[in-house]
């Protein structure tokens, strides 16, 4: 794919670009911004994430971008395909709800404070609210395929990891992600979890801001959660 094809968004302030699962979120993109003098990422995916990625153009932008994040001033919502909820019950016994089509489209809320090991490079759920970081998201079931469901998520804090680890501690895993539960990797050395889109409102032209994308290069089991998602996202509006 072409770097200027990724561009979603630009402005003389910052664009927002799509990154394919693989890249490092921190430099995928500044071939395509090397003629500007500053060009750093905002929010980081992990490596094996695919979505959206915004880059601020000044230290200034960067700043005031970053501060909306922190008020949580930033709509995200993310994709994810994730290993059914009654095939994972002898592995996460913690997770006392059902899923079945009767949860279609309702919005569940979920909170954990999250501890982060760096020599593991792993999250943990952790009862100590003096070690952990408080975690809170939505999730909604927006499809349910033969073997997976696909979800949609709306993080309101964004630590490391998160949506991975509170997905698994549901005993729903993301498909492909064997960190935290999942039983096999994919092929393209990613996972199904996918950044579809960012609201917020400009910081400089005060103009409301609604960018997506979809997953790049969907294969089958993609364009069904793709169809699912946008289906549940029509009946939002």
């Amino acid at each position: 794919m072409q770097n200027e094809l990724r561009i979603l968004f630009e402005d003389n302030f910052f664009a927002v670009v799509l990154k394919n699962c693989g890249d490092n979120s921190q430099t995928f993109f500044k071939k395509a911004f090397s003629e500007k003098k500053y060009a750093e990422a905002v929010n980081r995916l992990d490596k094996p994430v695919s979505g959206l990625v915004l880059v601020a153009f000044s230290p200034q932008m960067h700043t005031k971008l970053n501060n909306l994040f922190k008020e949580q001033s930033i709509k995200k919502e993310y994709w994810a395909i994730c290993k059914k909820r009654e095939e994972a019950d002898h592995q996460f016994p913690t997770a006392d709800f059902e899923i079945n089509h009767k949860s279609l489209y309702k919005k569940e809320f979920c909170e954990a404070y999250l501890e982060f090991n760096t020599k593991l490079q792993k999250g943990f759920v952790t009862e100590s609210k003096q070690r952990g970081k408080k975690a809170s998201l939505y999730w909604e079931l927006s499809g349910i395929g033969d073997n997976y469901n696909f979800l949609r998520v709306f993080p309101e804090t964004g630590r490391t990891h998160q949506i991975r680890i509170q997905l698994a501690h549901l005993g729903m895993p993301i498909k492909g992600d064997i960190k935290y539960g999942s039983e096999r990797t994919e092929k393209s050395g990613g996972i199904r979890l996918h950044a579809y889109s960012l609201k917020f409102c400009h910081p400089q032209t005060r103009k409301q801001m609604e960018i997506s994308a979809l997953p790049p290069s969907p294969d089958a089991l993609w364009s069904a959660c793709i169809e699912a998602c946008l289906k549940a996202k029509e009946l939002d509006e």
